[in-house]
């Protein structure tokens, strides 16, 4: 656009000076002169709007990524992926669809931050988030619920699915060395909670607090765990807990 106003301004000038003399045709000379001037300065006009529209689009951009994105992780923010959540609630309850979601918690996270400092806590969140999304089919889904917990959703994913990927989740992260500043911090674990629902008519917190249940009974049996609520449509509680041990 630069390159473009500076050849309009330089052929408006080249025009001018060319047809400065008298003539028959002098006054229709300036007026196409003026028509070129009036053309460049529309030029410069639009290019100007162009620049600030392109700005004031980026800095909205920006805003709007701030909004989801927790900082820490670069995952969906808890307000956006609860809001995920209940669209998928809602999207189970019209077409009697199945779904389950994880609600992952890191194991011993405060420890880490007494031991190394909230930065490193800061570092293993991170990486971590960044292990789940790998072996998460659709990224688009997961998200920091808050603290060190993750919370993902898997669409028409049933049962058996949900577990499957809540055992490639934990055996990644058990598996991951992380290290700050040059020191290696021991490689942390994760519990998981795990709720599958089909129909689901239920709002997504109630979902949530069975997740909850089953993350609880993850870490009463001793961490590194996956824990399953066996739920179908409805709230039911004093769910059937199915708790696999850690593989080493």
């Amino acid at each position: 656009m630069s390159i473009l106003i500076l050849l309009s301004a330089a052929g408006v000038t080249v025009f001018l000076r060319i047809n400065s003399t008298e003539g028959p045709n002098h006054h229709e000379d300036w007026l196409v002169s003026l028509v070129f001037l009036a053309a460049s300065i529309f030029v410069v006009t639009v290019c100007t709007l162009a620049l600030n529209t392109a700005k004031d689009v980026s800095k909205i951009a920006a805003l709007e990524f701030a909004a989801i994105v927790d900082p820490v992780t670069e995952l969906f923010n808890r307000r956006h992926i609860m809001a995920l959540l209940d669209a998928q609630c809602q999207l189970s309850s019209e077409h009697n669809s199945p779904f389950s979601i994880l609600l992952i918690d890191i194991d011993n996270f405060k420890t880490i931050n007494d031991t190394f400092g909230h930065r490193a806590g800061d570092i293993v969140l991170k990486e971590l988030g960044r292990v789940i999304a790998r072996i998460i089919p659709d990224s688009r889904y997961i998200g920091r619920y808050g603290g060190e917990e993750f919370l993902v959703i898997l669409p028409q994913s049933a049962s058996s699915e949900a577990w499957s990927v809540a055992e490639r989740v934990r055996k990644a992260v058990q598996s991951t060395m992380i290290a700050y500043e040059a020191k290696p911090i021991s490689s942390p674990t994760i519990s998981i909670g795990i709720a599958t629902a089909f129909g689901w008519k239920e709002t997504s917190e109630d979902l949530i607090e069975i997740a909850d249940e089953a993350l609880y009974s993850a870490k009463a049996t001793g961490r590194n765990r996956v824990c399953h609520a066996f739920e179908s449509s409805g709230r039911q509680f004093g769910s059937r807990f199915t708790v696999v041990s850690a593989t080493q």
